[in-house]
């Protein structure tokens, strides 16, 4: 059995990361180490301007939760210190989707996959696409996961046998709200963006000004993550890789600059 490290950025009680904490833990050594409440849309921060403090650290359900008072990637960074032979760093399953490289670069989901990744661990960020009612609702969507957590442990026992494909870094799975039996996972590329972001100007109850953040969907291509969960209703695998700068672009740059 293999050491596999589960965070998320919903906390401790979400009921993706215990179905999938479920899941995992029947087949691997499985340690759970996240945030203990909801720390959504923080991507990669780390707490460097207060203490750390980690809140719990004991065996529950057949795995070891330890919870922390920081971000997702806190998450990672403490279990780098505190275990030893980490083979895998899973993050999810996320209550809302991370499509497109404007969720991926925001999301606490994808961030604390990220730190993973640059610590040089393989890494999966797993979301389940959900509708307004369920955005940031660490009990929602209020479906069985059992389909999901399955079809997500075959990405993972792949990864824990074969490893990534060489080049990527990371890889970030994203269901559609409707996942059964027969859904495919396909392998799609990040869109750019998912929504439009605008702001609407509002009063509060005081008479003061406020402003509340409103996305405009935007349609996603064939062969994006976006088109094919939204539109196809079929799962989406992207790789991700950090070091995305080629020579052309140095070489570019330098004419440019010149």
């Amino acid at each position: 059995m293999k050491l596999v490290c589960l965070t998320n950025d919903d906390g401790p009680y979400s009921i993706g990361l215990q179905k999938l904490a479920e899941k995992i833990s029947e087949r691997q050594n499985l340690v759970v180490v996240t945030p203990n409440a909801q720390r959504s849309a923080t991507g990669k921060s780390l707490t460097l301007n207060r203490p750390l403090r980690v809140l719990e650290n004991h065996e529950i359900n057949g795995y070891r939760l330890i919870t922390h008072d920081g971000t997702p990637a806190d998450s990672v960074v403490l279990a780098d210190s505190m275990l030893e032979e980490i083979e895998l760093f899973v993050s999810g399953i996320n209550a809302g989707g991370n499509l497109g490289y404007q969720s991926l670069l925001t999301s606490g989901t994808v961030g604390a996959a990220m730190e993973a990744a640059l610590k040089g661990y393989p890494a999966l960020a797993v979301s389940m696409e959900a509708g307004a009612d369920d955005w940031f609702n660490p009990n929602g969507p209020r479906r069985s996961y059992e389909i999901v957590c399955d079809l997500t442990m075959t990405v993972i026992n792949k990864i824990l046998n074969k490893g990534l494909p060489l080049g990527i870094d990371l890889l970030n799975l994203n269901f559609p709200c409707e996942t059964n039996r027969d859904t495919v996972i396909e392998i799609t590329r990040p869109s750019r963006v998912r929504m439009r972001n605008e702001v609407e100007e509002r009063i509060d109850p005081h008479g003061r000004t406020y402003y509340w953040f409103r996305g405009v969907e935007v349609a996603g291509k064939e062969g994006l993550d976006v088109h094919t969960v939204l539109e196809k209703n079929k799962a989406s695998l992207s790789p991700i890789v950090l070091d995305c700068i080629s020579e052309k672009h140095m070489q570019d740059l330098k004419s440019f600059m010149s």
